[in-house]
């Protein structure tokens, strides 16, 4: 098998280490091919260099170097993009430089996907949690899951969930200037995308731990997209 894992990453110099160390020691159990793929958008706390010097030490690491913030989701579809044209995996990984999610429970979706088209790591299936959040990070968060599930007409728990796995044909059916989205709001427009597209998913539980280091990248200017995309979803199922 052969697998790419898609990281963007945004000042993540103390989380960016440690969780290549862990990630390579976990994929290379169960993968005979193995690539990482790290879209870094300009950090200016020198995370891509650090991301260059841990491929000089483990290797199957590739950098791309955007030249601004560009934002999440359009840092996805350039690694998408480039994990499909340069490494034409069974399976890509999206997720997080944070350790907010486990490389462990890649795994599980793995072995467990079965007849399904992609899997997405929820916290809201039995099994799944949260750890680290306070109660009004908790009620945002639920606030967003549902309206992007109202939205959207998606049957998903968690559709705001950045810990997913794809197969191949999937994202390689996916026309990605469909999605128009740049930021945050990505992990939603993709979703509804694929469930017109006809693909199935499945939820896996997973376990969430807040970030230890660095800030969250949710601001005000993402959520603000967030919530229009949201609409524009809606408008188009009405």
């Amino acid at each position: 098998m052969k697998l790419s894992v898609v990281i963007p990453t945004y000042n993540e110099r103390e989380t960016l280490p440690s969780l290549i160390e862990e990630l390579l020691s976990e994929i290379k159990k169960i993968a005979e091919k193995v690539s990482i793929i790290i879209v870094d958008d300009a950090s200016p706390d020198g995370t891509g260099q650090i991301a260059e010097d841990l491929n000089k030490k483990y290797g199957d690491i590739s950098v791309l170097h955007r030249k601004a913030k560009l934002g999440l989701g359009s840092a996805y579809k350039e690694g998408f993009r480039f994990a499909l044209d340069r490494f034409q995996p069974d399976f890509i990984v999206q997720m997080d430089a944070d350790h907010s999610h486990d490389p462990k429970e890649i795994s599980r979706m793995l072995q467990n996907m079965h007849d399904y088209d992609f899997a997405v790591a929820s916290r809201h299936v039995v099994g799944g949690s949260v750890i680290g959040w306070g109660t009004y990070r908790k009620l945002l968060h639920s606030t967003a899951g549902t309206l992007a599930s109202v939205c959207g007409g998606l049957k998903i728990s968690d559709p705001t969930s950045g810990f997913r796995v794809f197969k191949n044909n999937v994202l390689s059916s996916v026309d990605f200037s469909k999605i128009k989205s740049g930021g945050f709001a990505f992990q939603i427009e993709i979703l509804c995308l694929l469930k017109r597209m006809g693909f199935r998913g499945v939820e896996f539980p997973s376990v969430f731990v807040n970030r230890k280091y660095g800030k969250s990248k949710m601001g005000f200017n993402e959520s603000i997209q967030f919530i229009k995309t949201c609409v524009h979803l809606l408008m188009n199922r009405i």
